[in-house]
């Protein structure tokens, strides 16, 4: 596991996460296309820049233009009005980023946060906090619905369902924190070779301030322990950033997005 003052190689880092949240994105979409060896993420229902795109690019300079076309070919003709590449410290070319830039493609930033090794000791004595069992989806579902997409459509909803569905398939662990016998919160922790990523945070409001989201990434961090990975990461919401800074989480770089439209 990384430790506070470890150096950080952050090429390889960025290469382990992008591994693992676009592993994810793509089971949990409908495209695991490798073409030209990138992850081809396509959630039609989500339509924003972090679930359709193109990430993990290790390509050489010549080869550029074939990506652009296949990426405008492939989201056009699934009825998207954007195309879009994710770029990282890991990505090849290294001047991508300002060769989309020159190219008239808008940018949009999400910050990655990887946990320093600072201890997280949960605070409540009134919470308990499980892995949640496949016949329990149902908790884990209602606990994102009620948080992530209050007054959701059944579209969306179906897309949350089997988001859940397929997180049980592919190994991940779900963990519901228990206020009592009521459900208070969820996380997702999902592990791909040596990083560990920590997904679906989530406290129903009337249970804020409690410690929940404490306990939730306790028990995350001590199974990532335990499977023996090196790195835990996040991606943080502009309300979860805070919490998580003071229980270790260090951003150590921006993911971006190049969009266009078509």
């Amino acid at each position: 596991m990384q430790e506070r003052g470890d150096s950080l190689d952050l090429s390889h880092v960025a290469d382990l996460w992008e591994e693992n949240q676009e592993y994810l994105k793509q089971q949990l979409g409908e495209s695991d296309s490798s073409r030209l060896g990138a992850h081809w993420v396509l959630m039609p229902d989500a339509p924003f820049p972090r679930f359709n795109h193109v990430s993990r690019v290790r390509l050489d300079e010549q080869s550029v233009p074939l990506l652009l076309d296949e990426a405008r070919a492939f989201y056009r003709g699934h009825g998207l009005p954007t195309s879009c590449l994710m770029v990282t410290p890991a990505t090849t070319p290294p001047d991508l980023a300002s060769r989309l830039y020159r190219m008239g493609f808008t940018v949009e930033y999400n910050p990655v946060m990887l946990w320093d090794g600072t201890p997280i000791q949960p605070d409540n004595p009134w919470l308990r906090v499980t892995q949640a069992s496949a016949e329990q989806a149902g908790h884990v579902l209602d606990l994102i619905r009620r948080v992530f997409f209050p007054g959701a459509t059944d579209r969306t909803l179906g897309m949350a369902r089997r988001g859940v569905a397929v997180s049980y398939r592919i190994g991940a662990i779900n963990y519901i924190a228990w206020w009592g016998s009521r459900p208070a919160g969820a996380g997702m922790l999902f592990c791909r070779g040596d990083m560990a990523g920590i997904y679906n945070m989530c406290t129903l409001p009337e249970f804020r301030g409690r410690g929940v989201a404490t306990a939730v990434l306790a028990a995350c961090i001590q199974d990532a322990q335990r499977l023996g990975v090196r790195y835990v990461g996040l991606t943080p919401t502009v309300m979860g950033r805070p919490l998580y800074e003071r229980l270790g989480f260090r951003e150590i770089y921006q993911e971006q997005y190049f969009v266009e439209r078509l």
